[in-house]
């Protein structure tokens, strides 16, 4: 009898952390992974862009393994990436960082756990505007801080600064707050305005609240530059971005942080026992990037806006209802008011009836939601033919819409 056998599941169970036993796994992908056996399927459920990464990133690959860089690297990340990355921000931002208030991380995922670890602790809030990306509630449930959700829905799917107002007030006897904004904002493509993120430095001076700004979308905006609120509060923010969306690098896994000098050593001490250090030849690839690669973010952000145009185009032709998107390339569409199951159930039904898989709103809204989201990071036939098919079974989808199916939709997973 093997030791699996002589002491049982729940003998190796007491044994877990309880912080982790209770956390889930991603719904995104545990929705992806249930549709995606379906024959002849579209899938436009993950975020990544369906471009190859650049040729001359790659060739940079190809120069760091030539030279034989294939040893430990600096834990806060090579300097010749860490000074590209300042370079870049200062550049295509106008966002001032010295090298040492930059450390590159396993990607944003690695950036957003090392920064969050360091910066919540049992009895901490974590301020999240609701629809987000679900990574943040599992976040703030491992480190034992209380989450607190900003329904944005009724302002359009925007955060107003006397909402956070009012969600800052509600936790003042918390030892420590954090707030966290996404912009462009993934599942609606809502991207915040220089004045709007004004009135929400406004709420954070008077109060005792860091920020951490999610920035992963933000070379990927079609109506207006991208604005920051480390531009405008830096010594009360710590960026987060990566190279994975804007140079389509998401298998790279490179990201970063940039932080006030004070908070740098421990985030870094988090950062190191995390991961250690990143692969030499992936920053040297993302070094390429951020130094040469401006030319491939316009180039891709320009197809993105080309999709975004046609797809809403379709969209309202099929009568729906969504969120018009500024960024990112996400549609947040609203479901028929016809239909009488979850959203979990609405995108099962397009998957088996369609044979278009979407992801359900229930995976960034712990509450439920009416909508779905569609991502665009694919070609415009695929989007085409995806619209035409939604379209052509949606009253079948919307009359079989029923509370009393099956609809055990990955929660059990959900991060």
């Amino acid at each position: 009898m093997g030791i699996e056998q002589s002491h049982g599941s729940s003998w190796y169970e007491s044994r877990i952390n309880p912080a982790v036993s209770g956390m889930k796994g991603s719904p995104i992908r545990a929705f992806d992974q249930r549709v995606s056996s379906i024959p002849r399927i579209l899938r436009l459920t993950l975020g990544e862009p369906d471009f190859p990464t650049p040729e001359h990133i790659k060739v940079a690959a190809e120069r760091s393994l030539a030279a034989n860089r294939t040893h430990y690297s600096p834990s806060p990340g090579t300097p010749g990436l860490r000074a590209a990355i300042r370079d870049y921000l200062a550049r295509r931002r106008g966002l001032r960082y010295d090298v040492s208030q930059i450390i590159v991380t396993e990607g944003a995922y690695e950036a957003l756990s090392s920064v969050l670890r360091t910066l919540l602790q049992p009895g901490a809030g974590l301020i999240v505007p609701s629809p987000s990306f679900g990574l943040y509630r599992s976040l703030a449930y491992v480190n034992g801080a209380e989450l607190v959700e900003v329904d944005t829905e009724p302002t359009g799917f925007r955060l107003t600064p006397g909402a956070l107002q009012t969600a800052v007030e509600r936790m003042r006897d918390s030892p420590r707050v954090v707030i966290l904004l996404n912009s462009p904002c993934n599942p609606t493509g809502v991207a915040y305005t220089r004045e709007e993120l004004e009135g929400f430095a406004d709420v954070v001076r008077g109060s005792e609240a860091l920020v951490v700004s999610d920035e992963v979308y933000s070379e990927i905006v079609f109506d207006a530059p991208h604005a920051s609120l480390a531009g405008i509060l830096p010594e009360r923010t710590v960026l987060v971005d990566s190279a994975s969306k804007s140079y389509a690098m998401t298998g790279w896994r490179v990201g970063y942080f940039a932080a006030p000098r004070p908070l740098v050593p421990a985030l870094s001490r988090a950062h190191q026992t995390a991961v250690g250090s990143v692969s030499t030849i992936a920053m040297d690839a993302a070094q390429e990037a951020f130094e040469n690669g401006d030319a491939d973010i316009e180039a891709m952000s320009a197809e993105y806006r080309s999709r975004r145009d046609h797809l809403t185009a379709w969209m309202r032709e099929a009568g729906f209802d969504f969120v018009h998107p500024q960024g990112a390339f996400y549609l947040y569409a609203r479901i028929p008011e016809g239909f009488a199951g979850t959203s979990t159930r609405f995108a099962l039904d397009l998957a088996e009836k369609a044979r278009v898989a979407v992801i359900p709103g229930d995976a960034f809204d712990a509450r439920g939601s009416r909508y779905f989201r569609i991502s665009y990071a694919a070609s415009l036939d695929m989007l085409h033919e995806a619209v035409r098919r939604i379209h052509g079974c949606l009253d079948a989808v919307v009359s079989g819409g029923s509370t009393d199916r099956d609809e055990n939709d990955g929660k059990d997973d959900e991060k």
